[in-house]
């Protein structure tokens, strides 16, 4: 991996970002601000690392549009190939049943305003996990499988468990497991996608160093998972710093150009691939959405 990507990581102001789609989804989503051109090319890039593998961790920045277009983009064009695919998303595991009975539904009004009467979207600690472009993003899974694709959603934020990391990855490798012949793709925060110890410092939103988390993605490793981190030249996030949730600005990349995607050469990167893209925009809370 290039030197420019190793930067400071605050464990809990996740680093990441996005990617784009032209459409919109009635109630949820409105469409990403940006160029016609350059979504196109990201979803080239990404799809192209993706390939054939079966496991991919896509590691956010929580809180905007584009990543959740993005990611909505890319499962509409691995599920025409057919055969299975899972799009797990870090989503409390209570919601399961609501969000299996949406994908179910006609997703009218009343659809959607049970969908987001689940925990994860009222909770009052909005941390960009319930924004409106995931809402998104479930919606266009539904819309995908009354098509007849063979998608699935899996929520696996555990509920309860003491180490959350590693309740993480056994909800992760038991999908896998119940699931031989499927492709898992896990939209997370980025520091859960790591699949190796990052060799530079951390630190937690004081400015404490820390030492680097046993992640989800580490926990894996026997699963031989694909990580990307996917970040941005600036833009803004939904996200919670210093006790306030809301739109927040993301530190530009200057002397960069976007997109663009590098693979990991070194050890101790942390991640196996970066993607790179031009800017994203934050994404509210989902209940704020009239």
């Amino acid at each position: 991996m290039s030197p420019r990507f190793r930067v400071l990581l605050p464990l809990l102001l996740v680093l990441a970002s996005t990617a784009c789609a032209d459409h919109e989804v009635p109630g949820f989503a409105g469409p990403a601000p940006t160029s016609a051109i350059a979504p196109r090319r990201a979803l080239d890039l990404l799809a192209e690392t993706i390939a054939a593998r079966r496991l991919v961790l896509l590691g956010e920045m929580h809180g905007t549009r584009e990543i959740p277009a993005l990611v909505g983009d890319l499962i509409e064009r691995e599920s025409r190939a057919g055969g299975p695919l899972v799009l797990a998303l870090e989503i409390t595991t209570r919601d399961q049943p609501v969000v299996d009975r949406y994908l179910a539904s006609a997703g009218a009004r009343a659809d959607r305003a049970a969908l987001l009467a689940g925990a994860q979207w009222t909770e009052p600690h909005h941390d960009g996990r319930d924004s409106q472009a995931m809402a998104g993003l479930i919606e266009r899974v539904r819309l995908l499988r009354a098509r007849g694709r063979d998608v699935s959603i899996v929520l696996f934020d555990p509920a309860d468990a003491a180490d959350r990391n590693r309740g993480m990855a056994t909800i992760l490798r038991a999908t896998a497991l119940a699931a031989p012949q499927a492709r898992l793709r896990v939209l997370t925060g980025n520091v859960h996608a790591m699949t190796d110890r990052p060799a530079w410092d951390m630190f937690d939103e004081s400015g404490r160093r820390i030492e680097p988390p046993m992640t989800a993605g580490r926990h894996l490793a026997d699963l031989h998972p694909f990580s990307i981190d996917i970040e941005a030249l600036g833009g803004t996030a939904w996200t919670c710093q210093a006790g306030r949730c809301g739109a927040h600005a993301y530190r530009a990349k200057p002397g960069m150009h976007a997109p663009a995607i590098d693979i990991a050469t070194d050890v101790g990167t942390a991640w196996d691939a970066t993607l790179l893209l031009p800017a994203f925009t934050a994404s509210p809370p989902a209940t704020l959405a009239k």
